[in-house]
């Protein structure tokens, strides 16, 4: 059965010419079958079209199916007799009432953008401005949707302006259509969806496809055909259409923008061009900085580029802010006045602009004042249909409940416009915490290239996969988003407890961790590591690779993994009640150090304790260092109630071992035997334990001093007392106090001479080596004290006190004048300084000067023990010190070898024993005594004897012996024997022998002898304004035999010794490393400059001219 309803309507007389409107669908079974009575719609600019139609037919029994997808095109007859095509895809049908005869339908009809809503999704984009998403979007839903591709096409000529390529872009859990438009609101793109051909030729023509343009320019707003519309009441004899009412709306709009963001590039808040105020005049009353709405925006912070720029994404920049503060600022001037219009006008179209004439407000205005463009329209039509036949369709209305609103008005068509002029820009409404989707945190996991395990960027971003993307929405980037690679999205921040410059915490995922995903500003773009999880075969971390949770949660801390290996690194805190420890351990040759209640790895709750205190271990090599000192106590200190390096005890110790050792060398000293020459450094040494602050440094090496001058001058000088040298370990304070040495100086001229004086005395009864290093230090007394007193110092310090004539003012010496000017006299104003300095110290506010806290100590090592000390190895013990060992006791020192106790020295060997006397037994074999290059002396105050048990007495000279007694005398030599005496001559024998002479063979040893030749060199004058223990020399004998060294304090190299007479070359100089590549060659070293240090800093190295030894 044929149901044709147009047949029915011509034989009633409403014929197509006669109709309104008419109705086209895609399906041609339909066209037939379904008559447009009346539609109503809505069209908006930044929005769509949505449009209700009310259908008539006489076939009840439609499917709703057959409606749905379908294109159709409505073409309303103009007032010129032209068709208005407005076209759609019905995306709803409803069945209305039937009275038998006719058949109510209600299709929705909506431009093609509708279908976005329809299809929700999560994926990324990567390095692409918002109209590559567009394309890349828009081709899919072509490629997959026939609907799509014949309804809609994309038009991007109305874009201008060039858009930044965005590192990172996601969709997450939106419509295409929400994801598409507010990248477009974003951006400032407004949207229209438009008709491919507005006009047609016959409501028959073939339904193209609608356009959707996008615009950033008013410029790209057409102008209607009719191009202007007559305003004019309406009147039932008006011919053309016009708008018959209009009504301007304004309303009150904030009046300023300022937009601000982070922006991690420059570490700052970013403004842009700060709080922006509108040119837009929204009052009459009130300028726009008087009203003062601002609205302050501060937005998601700047986008995640790569650090190179490797990504090709646009720099964020102030720029975006400026663009988006402008933005606001045409959004609201936009929305500050609008216009309705109430017309007649079927053609108006939406996105499009005329020129209203004929208002009587309007038509003041000039130019383009008067033009308008059309941003919204809600419109109806319907047919004129015969009177019975309304009444009919208005019963099935009523019957099928639906609105009925304007069926039977006068009117039977028109339209509410809404307007802007033309010049204001329009502006999509955009929102930046609306227009977006809702953001939680979520799972990712972290990627990276092939063949790596950690891959960051230089602020320790990653890359990540979100877990939601899926390939097929990734191919139109070569799988980028999807592909569990580098390529998966942007440099994703990773948060961290601690992030300082160059300093924090750093934990940087590795690839295939499963990290939480949080968004900055809830900016589903902004996107960062917020931490990790563990889950499924991922176990929680598993200290020393043991046992696992529950068992194990009193345990905490970290554990690292190998990069490509087994080992680990751990920090584990053990909080097990009992067994409370920590431990940092490397797996490597299992280095660890162990604190507290040590106990074995935990499987379970609890494992087997390993003792208390601290274990440092390893199965390699050890090694501990610290450069300014080391403790190393078994004294107890309870609770560390005291200073970590408080060694009370064994300071209380050596200070006793110092006086023993101090009055064992005076009683030597006064035996005419040598002096311990330790006992001057011990006390800086010992003081050096307790000394905290550099105020107690210096306050203690100058009472030394103070001391050592009043008592010893010579001695004081040597060593300089710790003042002099030891006030360079200060390093950057030593020159305040050098500066203000010498500016005491400089103003006491006494002090100045007396030190002169002082050093003239010295040079007096000195020895000829003294007196010619002094001779050039008195000059430059004046100019720098300080220096002068340290190079007094130098001179001194390795001379013996023999080689000076002179008597001290507490009787040091034995022999020898006093001096004309006394120590205390000469050096009272050094006392003085250094008291006035002491005190200044002690009383300053000056927090530097005062220097708590920051440790002046020499850098050494301290072992101390209660209960006594063990060396012990089944090797060698070797002891060796560039200066002095000091061995005290307080009872015996024992020596013990199950082979040979061997002693040598350089220069000499000196024993004493103040009480009981001096003894060397040799149970069995020889025991010698010789003077190779000597004389003996054996001296005692009582007998001297010498017994042989078994054997004989020798006595053997080459030349003489002598023996003399109480004024006679024996002498033997090869002469004779002679014999003298003043007393008697007795001789008691049994018998008398005189025989002729004859002369005694004997042998003398042939000693061996040491080195027969020897040598050094002094360099005092060339390097005399030099530190002497940085200047390096390198003595290269005649057979290759290379001796290397630094000089000593006093400017002289170490003495080169030879059993025959060779010749050497003595290279000296700074830099090691430039000797053999540049020379010059000093024949005297008279020739160098020596009062200009620059030279030598600028020379590699001296050749000292070739000398013999």
């Amino acid at each position: 059965m044929v149901f044709n309803i147009f047949s029915v309507l011509e034989k009633i007389g409403l014929n197509a010419q006669k109709r309104a409107i008419h109705v086209q669908f895609s399906n041609e079974l339909l066209n037939n079958q379904i008559f447009l009575q009346r539609i109503e719609g809505q069209h908006q600019l930044n929005g769509g079209l949505v449009a209700e139609l009310i259908c008539l037919s006489t076939n009840a029994q439609i499917a709703l199916k057959q409606f749905i997808g379908v294109q159709v095109a409505v073409d309303q007859v103009t007032d010129s007799g032209q068709l208005f095509r407005t076209t759609g895809i019905v995306t709803e049908a409803s069945y209305g009432q039937s009275d038998g005869a006719l058949t109510l339908y209600k299709l929705t009809i909506e431009d093609a953008t509708n279908l976005w809503h329809k299809r929700r999704n999560s994926r990324v984009f990567m390095n692409k401005s918002i109209v590559e998403i567009t394309e890349v979007l828009f081709k899919e839903w072509q490629e997959k949707s026939p609907l799509f591709a014949a309804s809609l096409s994309l038009d991007l000529s109305g874009l201008g302006q060039n858009y930044d390529i965005r590192p990172f872009t996601m969709q997450h859990n939106e419509s295409d259509y929400d994801f598409l438009t507010r990248l477009w609101r974003s951006e400032g793109i407004s949207w229209l969806i438009d008709e491919t051909e507005l006009f047609v030729p016959h409501f028959t023509a073939p339904i193209q496809t609608q356009k959707l343009r996008l615009i950033d320019d008013n410029s790209q707003y057409q102008a209607l055909e009719r191009r202007s519309i007559r305003y004019h009441r309406s009147s039932a004899t008006e011919y053309q259409d016009s708008i018959t009412g209009f009504v301007a709306v304004r309303s009150l709009q904030p009046t300023a923008v300022h937009v601000q963001r982070w922006q991690p590039d420059a570490l700052a808040q970013e403004e842009g061009n700060g709080s922006v105020v509108t040119t837009h005049t929204h009052s009459d009353n009130f300028d726009s900085a008087t009203l003062s709405l601002e609205q302050a925006w501060h937005v998601s912070p700047a986008w995640m580029q790569d650090l190179k720029g490797e990504d090709q994404a646009t720099a964020s920049g102030s720029s975006q802010l400026e663009k988006l503060n402008q933005h606001f600022t045409d959004m609201h001037a936009s929305r500050a006045k609008y216009f309705k219009a109430y017309s007649s006008v079927r053609d108006s179209q939406v996105g499009y602009w005329f020129n209203l004439r004929e208002h009587p407000e309007i038509d003041q205005h000039e130019g383009a004042d008067q033009e308008f463009l059309i941003i919204a329209k809600n419109f109806y039509n319907q047919n004129n249909l015969p009177k019975d036949l309304h009444q009919q369709v208005s019963q099935l209305l009523t019957q099928s409940r639906w609105d009925q609103h304007g069926y039977d008005d006068i009117e039977r068509q028109g339209n509410e416009l809404t307007l802007i002029r033309r010049q204001i820009k329009t502006a999509p409404e955009y929102n930046p915490e609306q227009h977006r989707p809702i953001a939680y945190p979520q799972r990712a996991k972290v990627v990276g290239p092939e063949g790596e395990t950690i891959h960051v960027d230089e602020w320790g971003r990653i890359k990540v996969r979100f877990l939601f993307t899926r390939s097929d929405d990734h191919g139109h980037d070569g799988g980028a988003g999807s592909n569990d690679n580098d390529t998966d999205s942007a440099w994703v921040d990773v948060l961290t407890p601690w992030a300082g410059e160059g300093y924090g915490a750093r934990f940087l995922p590795r690839i295939g961790e499963v990290v939480v995903i949080d968004f900055f500003d809830g900016n589903i773009d902004r996107p960062f590591v917020t931490g990790r999880i563990h889950e499924a075969q991922r176990s929680p971390t598993k200290f020393d690779v043991k046992g696992q949770l529950p068992a194990t949660k009193k345990l905490s801390g970290i554990r690292s993994q190998e990069i490509n290996g087994s080992g680990f690194n751990q920090l584990r805190f053990d909080d097990t009640t009992g067994q409370i420890s920590t431990q940092l351990q490397s797996s490597h040759a299992a280095t660890q150090l162990n604190l507290g209640n040590l106990s074995h790895p935990k499987e379970q709750e609890t494992s087997q304790g390993r003792g208390e205190g601290f274990e440092l271990r390893t199965d390699a090599w050890g090694a501990v260092r610290a450069g300014k000192g080391m403790l190393i106590s078994t004294y107890a200190q309870e609770q560390a109630i005291a200073d970590h390096l408080e060694a009370a005890q064994a300071q209380s110790l050596l200070s006793q071992g110092y006086e023993s050792m101090k009055m064992l060398s005076e009683v030597a000293a006064k035996q005419q035997t040598d002096a311990l020459n330790v006992i001057n450094r011990l006390p800086k040494f010992i003081q050096s334990l307790e000394l905290k602050t550099t105020g107690q440094a210096l306050n203690s090496t100058v009472n030394l001093f103070k001391e050592g001058i009043n008592n010893d001058p010579i001695h004081a000088l040597k060593s300089c007392g710790g003042f002099i040298e030891d006030i360079g370990a200060l390093g950057g304070n030593a020159k305040g106090v050098v500066d203000e040495f010498n500016a005491f100086f400089s103003d006491a001229k006494d002090a100045v001479e007396n030190l002169k004086a002082f050093i003239e005395n010295v040079e007096e009864h000195g020895a000829d080596i003294v007196k010619g290093k002094l001779a050039s230090i008195k000059d430059r007394i004046h100019k720098n004290p300080f220096e002068s007193i340290k190079e007094v110092g130098k001179v001194l310090a390795n001379v013996e006190t023999k080689d000076f004539d002179l008597m001290s003012v507490c009787g040091t010496f034995s022999k020898g004048s006093k001096l004309e000017v006394s120590p205390s006299k000469a050096l009272s104003s050094l006392q003085g300084f250094m008291e006035g300095y002491t005190q200044g110290l002690e009383s300053s506010s000056d927090t530097k000067q005062q220097e708590q806290g920051k440790i002046f100590r020499q850098a050494l090592m301290l072992l101390a023990s209660p209960n006594g000390i063990a060396l012990t190895t089944p090797e060698n013990i070797i002891l060796q010190a560039s200066q002095d060992i000091a061995e005290s006791a307080s009872g015996s020192i024992n020596l013990s070898a199950q082979k040979n106790i061997i002693g040598h020295a350089q220069d000499k060997i000196s024993l004493f024993a103040a009480q009981k006397g001096l003894r060397a037994y040799a149970a069995k074999g020889k025991l010698e005594l010789q003077a190779q290059d000597d004389a003996i002396e054996a001296i005692a105050k009582k007998v001297i004897k010498l017994i042989s048990t078994e054997e004989k007495i020798e006595l053997t000279s080459p030349k003489e012996i002598v023996l003399t007694a109480g004024g006679s005398q024996l002498k033997i030599n090869a002469n004779g024997v002679f014999s003298t005496t003043g007393g008697k001559f007795e001789s008691k024998a049994g018998q008398h022998l005189f025989t002729g002479g004859a002369k005694v063979s004997y042998e003398v040893p042939e000693l061996p002898s040491s080195f027969d030749y020897s040598n050094r060199i002094d360099l005092y004058k060339i390097f005399q304004w030099s530190d002497f223990e940085s200047i390096k020399y390198s003595a290269i004998f005649e057979n290759q035999r290379v001796t290397q060294g630094n000089l000593d304090e006093l400017g002289r190299t170490e003495r080169f010794k030879s059993s025959t007479p060779d010749k050497m070359k003595v290279l000296v100089g700074y830099s090691a490393d430039k000797w053999h590549k540049e020379t010059e060659e000093f024949e005297d070293f008279d020739d160098y400059e020596t009062n200009n240090d620059s030279n030598l800093n600028n020379r590699p190295l001296a050749k000292v001219k070739t000398t013999s030894i």
